[in-house]
């Protein structure tokens, strides 16, 4: 397995941690309070694995335009968590999370044909159709 597919179910049991994390809790605490926690706690590993990854030898890099596409992605971490609490408080089941998921990965194939003139297939048509369906088969099941 190559390391990037090794980072990428990595990424995927994070992801699938921090929604059943996301869930149990989003009844018992408020969601800017919840977000605000995610965040610090985020704050603290990640302060831990870059000066670990700095002990090691690697340098610290970046641009202006780095810094600035981060802070973006900061912000949009924070409508994820804030949002997810408000709709799973709000009663969305866990296994409707797809409909989370889906239309970030819809908007993601989008923007890979817009923004970044990735190849437009049928294929990837279909792919789009299905998860615009399958998300909305999920939430007519009483999601």
């Amino acid at each position: 397995m190559s390391r990037a597919v090794l980072f990428a179910v990595l990424a995927g049991v994070s992801a699938a941690t921090w929604t059943v994390c996301l869930k149990l809790a989003s009844t018992k605490i408020s969601a800017a309070l919840g977000a605000l926690i995610i965040t610090t706690v985020a704050l603290v590993v990640n302060s831990v694995a870059l000066l670990a990854m700095r002990a090691n030898g690697q340098e610290i890099v970046f641009t202006r335009e780095a810094l600035w596409l981060m802070a973006l992605a900061g912000v949009a971490a924070s409508g994820v968590d804030i949002f997810g609490l408000l709709a799973y408080d709000r009663g969305l089941k866990v296994t409707s999370s797809f409909f989370i998921g889906g239309t970030s990965t819809l908007l993601v194939v989008l923007a890979g044909f817009l923004l970044f003139q990735e190849p437009f297939t049928w294929i990837r048509l279909l792919a789009i159709g299905l998860i615009v369906g399958g998300s909305l088969l999920l939430q007519g099941q009483g999601g």
